[in-house]
């Protein structure tokens, strides 16, 4: 799909979204990276938008995320405070909702990565798209969706430049092994 309205705004539409919106529904596991992250905001599994970046420009680089729980099956495995380093290859990742949505956000814990430096803090030299307290990624009130902005698929390997994002990876497959 072409994202000449809005990122994932026609996506949304596309038929295999109301089989996904039921498989969320049942509680089934739905991670949208990217695009992914775009539509599921889009198709209302998630609060909020992803527009433009700040500075109007594409982003393809490494960046800095903080972990900022556990509590999601997408990072049972990892620490809150942990730095990763993954990659983003976006023009339109900047995290926007209003004040509502972002105080039920903190308040139930659901921002679960966040724009930071090496050493974890927030800058806005370090919120390199200009989203809305730092925001990389958030999950849904049952903690089943997760859309995030980089991409931990990419990061898998250090030959790549890292292996931060298997954390994510790893995490998810003990939580389904846990269930089965």
């Amino acid at each position: 799909y072409g994202d000449y309205l809005r990122a994932g705004a026609l996506a949304r539409f596309s038929p295999v979204m109301f089989s996904v919106k039921e498989f969320a529904e049942r509680g089934g596991f739905v991670l949208g990276i990217c695009n992914g992250f775009q539509i599921l905001c889009e198709s209302g599994l998630l609060p909020g938008a992803l527009i433009r970046n700040r500075d109007l420009h594409f982003i393809c680089r490494h960046v800095n995320v903080r972990v900022e729980t556990t509590e999601t099956p997408f990072t049972t495995g990892l620490r809150a405070g942990e730095v990763l380093s993954l990659p983003v290859a976006h023009a339109e990742g900047n995290y926007v909702c209003d004040d509502e949505t972002l105080d039920e956000l903190e308040r139930e814990d659901r921002i679960i990565f966040r724009y930071c430096d090496e050493g974890g803090e927030l800058t806005d030299e370090s919120n390199i798209n200009g989203s809305r307290a730092s925001v990389a990624g958030i999950c849904s009130r049952a903690r089943n969706v997760l859309g995030m902005m980089p991409h931990p698929e990419r990061a898998c390997e250090d030959l790549l430049g890292s292996s931060d994002g298997s954390g994510i990876f790893r995490s998810l497959t003990a939580t389904l092994a846990a269930i089965v």
